[in-house]
């Protein structure tokens, strides 16, 4: 890992322990708000590295906003949030087969489904400051190929879970099953996201599919009543496709340069 990667987790990692554990230190219960707030904290840590280390290339590079065109733009939001409909609907499917849990009904599905759009660029707000300091800044920051640089990204994204989730368990605030299923979740669908921004090269579309305000679990009616194992099986099969989809992405090859370095070659070539 290079020392701008190193550095990066480092303070990620540490700012948001720190945080959490002064919630935990004083007993008080972490505010909706901060999960919304919290996920700027990778956004602010990269700008502090970006201003210690004077990295080539400037902000939009870094954090990869530039979208190339906005029919690239477009295509790669469609992608994601269509792909990852895709999975959770597929793995919703497994689980009813499987078990004895049924699908939301249309009365419940249908109005989700109108506000999809609105809700997807609202929660955009949130996830651009994740998305810009995982698979924007991290992504690029390791000296690595693609399959390596997303593990330790997904990993690392997980990792950045663990103290608000584990907080949040022993707090109450949810479930230690929800807990553990949605932390672990993360992984594979960090290789998605990070498939999203190495075939498009822009962060865009991994920032609009994170803001999906759906999941497989929101498909299933009385999800509450689920069991531990058909939690697990509900993980399990999501986990699987969402990899299978990752794979499907990248093998058809990035549209924009890989990493920064190319980047700023490609535009010092333009202005030759």
């Amino acid at each position: 890992m290079s020392r701008t990667a190193a550095w990066f987790v480092i303070g990620t990692l540490g700012l948001i322990t720190a945080i959490c554990g002064i919630f935990w230190l004083l007993d008080a219960e972490i505010p909706e708000w901060f999960t919304v707030v919290g996920r700027w904290l990778p956004a602010l840590v990269s700008l502090v590295v970006l201003r210690l280390t004077a990295l080539p290339g400037g902000l939009l590079v870094w954090w990869r906003l530039r979208p190339g065109g906005i029919r690239r733009l477009l295509a790669g939001a469609v992608t994601g949030v269509a792909v990852l409909l895709v999975v959770y609907a597929l793995s919703a499917a497994v689980l009813t087969a499987l078990t004895s849990a049924e699908f939301q009904p249309w009365s419940v599905l249908g109005p989700a489904a109108v506000m999809l759009i609105p809700s997807i660029l609202i929660f955009s707000l949130s996830t651009l400051g994740e998305e810009v300091g995982w698979r924007g800044f991290l992504q690029q920051a390791l000296p690595w190929g693609f399959w390596p640089s997303a593990v330790v990204v997904a990993a690392v994204w997980v990792a950045f879970h663990l103290p608000l989730h584990g907080v949040m368990a022993a707090q109450g605030t949810i479930s230690p099953t929800i807990a553990v299923a949605s932390t672990l979740g993360l992984f594979p669908l960090g290789l998605l996201l990070s498939a999203l921004v190495h075939r498009f090269g822009s962060v865009w579309p991994a920032v609009l599919g994170h803001a999906l305000p759906l999941s497989a679990l929101n498909l299933v009616a009385d999800a509450g009543d689920l069991t531990g194992a058909d939690h697990a099986l509900l993980a399990t099969v999501t986990g699987l496709l969402l990899v299978l989809a990752a794979w499907w992405i990248v093998r058809t090859g990035p549209l924009r340069p890989a990493s920064p370095a190319d980047h700023i070659a490609g535009e010092a070539a333009d202005a030759r």
